[in-house]
């Protein structure tokens, strides 16, 4: 659900590049932030208040990781916005450099954090290469839920601005937390469900208003 924070930092953007922040978008980017505390304590759970009042860390470093993907996202589909209205056929390039992008910068933190010794040797290589269920997962993940999905997205924001395809994108996490709790068993407490309903609020809160300007536009 973290990553739903994304559809208030693209009006933020905006906000600073010099367009006018609406007061809706305001008070959906406060309930969206206030969701995520839910979400990170589990509504100030008992064992929340126990960290805290013991002295230790409440947000981990991965939770911390966690709150750049919504600036990330927020600025690509910013920017993304942008370069479509000005180059409308070149949704295929720009999802090509995107992909490229994301490799080598995975790549290069591969190398940075782990180094050439923990490459895993030709033997083990070549047995992941010859299990369908590990190339069937590769396949899936990097042609399906990857490279099509950037492309679609890309190709969206020829049409769509950014704040209306991150109000779509902030869906995902109901997806996420449905196919989490079917296939894996997971659920949210209490304070993570509030958390939950206030973030989506908070993003649904923002935008609304999007489609009936577009109306007004076109009569």
């Amino acid at each position: 659900f973290v990553c739903s924070l994304a559809v208030v930092v693209v009006p933020i953007l905006d906000y600073l590049s010099g367009k006018k922040l609406l007061t809706r978008q305001t008070i959906g980017a406060l309930f969206a932030v206030a969701g995520v505390g839910f979400l990170e304590l589990d509504g100030f759970s008992a064992s929340g208040v126990a960290d805290m009042a013991s002295g230790g860390p409440v947000l981990s470093s991965g939770d911390l990781f966690t709150l750049v993907q919504p600036l990330a996202f927020g600025i690509g589909f910013w920017r993304m916005e942008h370069y479509m209205r000005k180059f409308p056929t070149g949704a295929m390039k720009m999802t090509g450099s995107q992909l490229s992008t994301v490799a080598v910068s995975s790549i290069a933190c591969f190398l940075a954090t782990s180094g050439l010794g923990e490459l895993p040797e030709l033997s083990q290589f070549m047995q992941w290469m010859t299990d369908p269920s590990i190339m069937f997962a590769v396949a899936w993940t990097g042609l399906i839920t990857t490279a099509l999905t950037v492309y679609m997205e890309t190709l969206a924001l020829k049409t769509l601005s950014a704040a209306e395809t991150t109000m779509l994108f902030s869906t995902e996490p109901i997806f996420g937390g449905i196919c989490a709790s079917a296939m894996l068993g997971e659920s949210f407490g209490v304070g993570g469900l509030a958390g939950a309903a206030m973030v989506l609020s908070g993003c649904l809160y923002s935008n609304m208003g999007i489609v009936k300007k577009d109306e007004e536009d076109l009569i």
